[in-house]
């Protein structure tokens, strides 16, 4: 099977990114209650690709 591990670098890099975003717009005070939403979402699935990226495989 093909790896994914470019696939998953370059999403974890655009998870990050647009929880950057985010979190500009909410430090700069102009965000709603989904802007706070969505950044969350973003760390979220941002670490969870990281923790992808950085765990062993157990062999079988």
């Amino acid at each position: 099977m093909q790896s994914r591990r470019t696939f998953r670098i370059v999403m974890t890099i655009a998870c990050f990114f647009f929880a950057g975003l985010n979190a500009y717009r909410i430090w700069t005070g102009e965000y709603e209650s989904l802007d706070v939403f969505i950044l969350v979402v973003f760390l979220v699935f941002g670490s969870i690709y990281l923790f992808i990226l950085f765990r062993k495989d157990k062999p079988q």
